[in-house]
């Protein structure tokens, strides 16, 4: 999917923008706080109904405004083209496809699929076992139809079970849902592994795991293996119902990065760190295109900092590699490799104005 046009208004700094982004790769620059972000933000917000970085819509929209509007033009691997618009106030969303409305933000980010890649990336080092868990929910989500609704069933089921064992029901009302859960858990932990699989594949024959040193994901279901997991629930009921809640299962799983057998977040550098994030992103940018059939569009945020010139090279030829839509911030255009600027449509950002910039030959 590639983004041909879009137009923001009242997104923080921005109070009207409006371009034309070149199909695949795209530089904005200019100062810090300039509103290079907020552009990215934007487009995150066309394809989720989302901000990647702040919880509350109002911190997002523009001061003295009540709502924030940015719509856009998208083409497929067709060259089918869609229109899509996004409206939010502190209370309401509105959202459009081709000016027919859409009710749930799920259809939309289905039609746009969209990888970010900025300082909360880390968080797939650093953070808990949820942050991976996003990750392998987002990426399946774009390529297995049923994935989403299979999540909601376990979600809804694994619910039931804690209440009926927080309220010390019957142990028949526990099994029932036991068994309930067991078949939306083993589909769950299909994809996920097969997901991982591939990923791994991926990983291993990026240029960059050259530099990083045998970078791995591993994946762990959330239960012992050979133990079905109906059975196992029911091996842990009295534990379950001490605890008050249901201690194995997908909700538990765990992805793992390691890199040369041990945990990355335990022996490598944040510069290292970010060539990581930007193997797994790759990755998962050719997972999308490959399986999903449409390339994501990436926003790549401060790409620069904490990397060397020829590891920013690495993983910029990486990114662009994934033949992805990609649209990379920094300050000056100058901080990225020349190559990239070269091949680049170019946006110049200054106290929330957006022009597109020709760069000196």
């Amino acid at each position: 999917m590639q983004l041909t046009s879009l137009s923001v208004q009242h997104v923080r700094r921005i109070a009207a923008a409006q371009i034309s982004p070149a199909d695949q790769t795209n530089l904005i620059s200019g100062p810090n706080g300039s509103g290079k972000t907020s552009l990215l933000e934007s487009i995150h917000y066309l394809a989720t109904a989302r901000s990647f970085r702040a919880s509350r819509v109002s911190e997002v929209i523009s001061h003295g405004q009540t709502a924030l509007i940015v719509s856009g033009e998208l083409k497929d691997s067709a060259g089918v083209n869609s229109r899509v618009g996004v409206e939010k106030t502190s209370n309401t969303t509105r959202l459009r496809i081709n000016g027919e409305a859409v009710t749930v933000a799920s259809t939309i980010a289905r039609l746009v699929p969209v990888l970010t890649f900025n300082t909360e990336s880390y968080s797939l080092l650093n953070g808990g076992p949820a942050n991976r868990r996003a990750l392998l929910d987002r990426l399946l989500f774009h390529v297995e139809p049923e994935y989403l609704r299979t999540l909601k069933t376990y979600y809804r089921g694994l619910k039931q079970r804690n209440a009926l064992l927080r309220a010390n029901t019957t142990h028949k009302q526990v099994v029932y849902w036991d068994h309930q859960l067991e078949a939306v858990a083993n589909r769950l932990d299909r994809w996920r592994g097969a997901c991982i699989s591939t990923l791994n594949e991926y990983i291993c024959a990026s240029a960059l795991n050259e530099r990083i040193g045998s970078l791995e994901l591993e994946y762990r279901r959330g239960w012992v293996a050979e133990e079905s997991f109906s059975n196992l629930l029911a091996a842990n009921s009295v534990k379950d119902r001490d605890a008050g809640t249901t201690t194995v299962g997908p909700h538990r799983a765990e992805l793992r990065i390691k890199v040369g057998g041990k945990l990355a977040k335990t022996v490598v550098s944040r510069g290292q760190g970010k060539l990581i994030i930007a193997t797994i992103v790759s990755a998962q940018a050719r997972f999308i295109r490959e399986y999903a059939l449409e390339p994501p569009i990436l926003l790549v945020d401060d790409l620069a900092s904490e990397l060397d010139r020829s590891a920013c090279q690495a993983a910029v030829d990486a990114l662009i590699s994934t033949k992805a839509q990609i649209f990379f911030t920094a300050i000056e255009s100058s901080d990225l490799p020349a190559s990239l600027c070269e091949s680049a449509k170019v946006f110049h950002v200054e106290h929330g104005q957006v022009h597109p910039t020709v760069m000196d030959q």
